[in-house]
C-alpha cells in the first residue's frame, strides 16, 4: 500500500500545479468570461458547484486500465434542472471487461449513480456553493466486474469561484460504503471520504481546458487509497454541445492505472 506520507506528497504536488495553472490563467484575456454552468469537470461531475442550464445529455465512450479488470464502456449521463438552481442526474452504462488471471470476465450494465444538488448561487462574490447526496445503486453486473453488488451513499459539498479568466473549484464528502462482492469475490466496505479540486481554463468563447484531482481513502476493506490526477478540453464544437475528451492517471494502487474518456455533451 502507499503511505499516508507518500499520498500527502503526490496531492501537494498535484496541488501545487494546479495553483500553477490558476496563476497562468490571469495573464488570459478569453473572447467571454467563464461562466458557472457551460463547462463542466469529469471526474466530478455530480458533485461540482455547477447545475445544468435546463438539461444536460452526454454518451460517452470510457476505457479504464485496471491491474485487476480493464474495462471499455458506453455510458449516458443525464442532468435536469427541473427546479431553479437544483439539479437532478444519473450515470449508468453498458460494458465489457477484460480480466486478469482467473477473474471471470464478460458484458454486462454497470452501476446506476443517481444524484441531487441544490446550488448557492453568488453567496460569495463570484462564487458558488453546492450542497447534494448521491445513491449508487447496484444494477451492474458483479461477475464481470462491472458492478459492487452493494449500496452505496454519499453527502458532499462544493464550491466554485469564477473570474473572467479562470474558474476554480473544491471537493469535500463523505460516502458509507455497503458490503458487496466483485467477480465472485465478497468484499468488506469501509466508510470513506473524498477531496478534490478543479481548474477550468477558457481558451476562447468555444476551446476550455480542464484540469482535476481527486482523492478518496479506502472504500473496502484492505484496499488503498484513490488518487488520481485528469486533463481534458471542452469544445464547443458546433450546436448546442460540446465534444470533450481527458486523460487520467492513478496515482495509488487503489486507483486505475488510467482512465480515457471521449464524449459528445448536448445542452439545452
Amino acid at each position: 500500500m502507499t503511505s499516508p506520507r507518500r499520498s500527502l506528497s503526490r496531492i501537494l504536488t498535484l496541488a501545487l500545479l494546479l495553483g500553477g495553472l490558476s496563476t497562468a490563467a490571469w495573464s488570459q484575456d478569453p473572447a467571454t468570461p467563464a461562466t458557472s454552468g457551460a463547462d463542466r469537470s469529469f471526474l466530478m461531475f455530480a458533485q461540482e458547484a455547477a447545475v445544468a442550464n435546463t438539461q444536460w445529455w452526454e454518451g460517452q465512450l470510457l476505457y479504464t486500465d485496471d491491474s485487476t479488470f480493464d474495462t471499455l464502456e458506453a455510458r449516458l449521463v443525464a442532468a435536469f434542472q427541473f427546479w431553479k438552481n437544483v439539479e437532478l442526474g444519473g450515470r449508468v452504462g453498458f460494458g465489457n471487461t477484460d480480466a486478469s488471471g482467473t477473474l471471470p470476465d464478460g458484458t454486462g450494465a454497470t452501476d446506476l449513480d443517481v444524484w441531487g444538488k441544490y446550488l448557492f448561487a453568488g453567496v460569495a462574490q463570484d462564487t458558488d456553493f453546492v450542497a447534494g447526496a448521491l445513491v449508487t445503486v447496484p444494477t451492474g453486473d458483479d461477475t464481470s466486474g462491472l458492478g459492487h453488488n452493494a449500496w452505496d451513499l454519499e453527502a458532499f459539498g462544493s464550491v466554485r469561484y469564477r473570474t473572467p479568466q479562470v474558474i476554480i473549484g473544491g471537493l469535500f464528502g463523505f460516502s458509507m460504503n455497503g458490503d458487496g462482492e466483485i467477480g465472485g469475490a465478497s468484499f468488506s466496505g469501509k466508510n470513506s471520504f473524498f477531496l478534490g479540486g478543479s481548474v477550468i481554463l477558457p481558451a476562447s468563447d468555444r476551446l476550455s481546458f480542464v484540469g482535476e484531482i481527486k482523492m478518496e481513502t479506502e472504500r473496502i476493506e484492505g484496499s488503498d487509497e484513490d488518487l488520481r490526477a485528469l486533463a481534458g478540453i471542452d469544445w464547443r464544437a458546433f450546436g448546442p454541445g460540446s465534444l470533450r475528451g481527458a486523460a487520467a492517471f492513478g496515482l495509488t494502487d487503489g486507483a486505475p492505472n488510467f482512465q480515457l474518456t471521449l464524449a459528445y455533451a448536448a445542452t439545452f
